[in-house]
């Protein structure tokens, strides 16, 4: 039997690649809470979706849709998004003649350290209005209003 020697120049590179390894792991985090990280990002940008459409619904028809398969009927969005995990549609309430409330379950709390976020404005016919989406774990509402018909 020949016993295999590890070189010390080999030992140091090994060292070297498990402590990149594990660098990259703490500054990127581990490959499931990269995923839950983009199953986040979908559920905003399906949130933001739904609010456009509820929004340009209210646009048109002076009146929230009383519930969100109205979007569908009256061509404001293709078909309705669904959790990209659980499947499960997202929740719709009409809170008032003209807010309603989104709701969505999410795995991590949004990143709070980055100033801005693409994901926190909606953008409707070149006018800016406020629609933040930072939330925590787990069920998250938000209270939206649509904007004024004039803010156009």
């Amino acid at each position: 039997m020949t016993k295999s020697r590890i070189s010390p120049a080999g030992a140091v590179a090994t060292v070297a690649a498990a402590l990149v390894v594990i660098a990259g792991l703490i500054v990127v985090g581990s490959p499931s809470h990269a995923r839950e990280r983009r199953l986040d990002e979908m559920r905003v940008d399906d949130l933001n979706s739904l609010s456009v459409a509820i929004d340009e619904y209210w646009s048109k028809h002076s009146a929230l849709p009383d519930v969100s398969d109205s979007l569908v009927a009256t061509h404001q969005i293709e078909k309705l998004p669904v959790d990209p995990e659980s499947r499960a549609p997202y929740t719709y309430l009409m809170s008032g003649e003209r807010s309603y409330r989104l709701c969505a379950t999410f795995a991590q709390p949004s990143d709070t350290a980055k100033a801005t976020d693409v994901r926190d404005w909606t953008f409707l016919n070149s006018g800016r209005h406020s629609h933040s989406w930072r939330h925590g774990a787990g069920e998250s509402c938000f209270d939206l209003t649509p904007p004024a018909k004039d803010a156009k």
